[in-house]
């Protein structure tokens, strides 16, 4: 990732397939969470970040493991 950052975070391809009109557009805002974090412990952080991503127009997400 540090000679290429689309390995963990595949920017410029989302950027193309906007451009291409594969997609209709990418968020102004991008969130990521760090560690091996057990699922119930992430509710929190997840229901803070959803009136984010509303307010921010997202209607799908990309989740990228690395």
């Amino acid at each position: 990732f540090q000679s290429d950052i689309n390995v963990a975070f595949p920017i410029e391809r989302l950027r193309e397939m906007a451009a291409d009109g594969e997609i209709e557009s990418v968020a102004d805002y991008h969130y990521a969470f760090m560690g091996a974090t057990p699922a119930e412990q992430m509710a929190e952080a997840v229901d803070a970040m959803v009136p984010l991503l509303e307010a921010d127009g997202v209607d799908a997400v990309l989740l990228a493991p690395v």
